[in-house]
């Protein structure tokens, strides 16, 4: 695989993009790991951004059409809105050759094999913004010897075993924006005690920042993060023990279960 072509260019695409370049920029030493010579065809849908890494990237190129860039591409990564899935891939011919690689959530092998009337192998996956910086693990399904390996590239991949075990880690990368709202709250807790707003966020990010770097640097279980981070009868305890209870436990469960029914299209 020389050649990956890119349908949409919003903000998981570039972030692709970008990793895969980084780890083509690597050092003499890494080249042995490297991913090789490779080029990117980039839809012309996000007009402005794909100009701006066609601008910083020397090997990616804007093509003229969607079709354009599935031509010119040995593996072609999806990745528009869920409404425009459909309708993209029905003006698109994808020879059975090709690998289609589907970043849209909620997009099932069976709606997407429905569009492709050529058979070429789909796979999904559902990659995370760290994968810029080559440090996102990415969800992928079915399993899939050249997408894994380019996975590997922005920091690794796990392959689900069947699709609805793929929803559910899709249903649980929901919970993003949740995790900055949790640190929102502590930091407006300070700012309404006092605290400028930009010291508070100061602080706060330099509390968490820590905790990312030891997800980041360990391979210790989550379960053990937990009892390493607190003591008996201490500060954290309290807060874990009178915050995260069984009411709220169960609330964030039932919240996925019902974001795992929509991503599967059975709510």
């Amino acid at each position: 695989m020389t050649s990956i072509g890119f349908i949409g260019v919003g903000e998981i695409a570039s972030a692709m993009v970008e990793g895969l370049a980084r780890s083509e920029a690597g050092t003499a030493e890494q080249s042995a790991s490297q991913v090789g010579d490779l080029q990117f065809f980039l839809s012309p849908r996000n007009a402005d951004r794909a100009k701006n890494l066609a601008e910083s990237i020397e090997s990616a190129t804007v093509c003229e059409s969607n079709q354009d860039v599935v031509d010119r591409s040995d593996l072609i990564v999806l990745a528009v809105l869920p409404q425009q899935a459909a309708d993209v891939l029905d003006e698109l011919s994808v020879r059975s050759e090709k690998t289609l690689v589907c970043a849209v959530a909620g997009v099932s092998t069976d709606v997407l094999n429905d569009h492709l009337p050529h058979s070429p192998t789909t796979v999904r996956i559902i990659p995370l913004p760290a994968v810029r910086e080559r440090k996102g693990v990415t969800a992928m399904y079915p399993a899939n010897d050249t997408v894994e390996a380019l996975l590997g590239h922005l920091g690794g991949s796990v392959t689900a075993a069947d699709e609805t075990m793929f929803s559910t880690l899709s249903a649980v990368t929901a919970t993003m924006s949740t995790h900055f709202a949790f640190l929102q709250t502590i930091t407006a807790w300070l700012v309404d005690r006092g605290w400028d707003q930009a010291d508070a966020d100061h602080f706060i990010r330099g509390q968490f920042v820590g905790l990312g770097t030891t997800l980041a640097e360990t391979t210790d279980p989550i379960n053990d993060l937990v009892a390493a981070h607190e003591t008996p009868g201490g500060l954290n305890e309290m807060v874990n023990r009178e915050w995260m209870n069984e009411t709220n436990r169960a609330d964030l469960a039932a919240t996925l279960d019902r974001v795992f029914n929509r991503v599967t299209g059975s709510d």
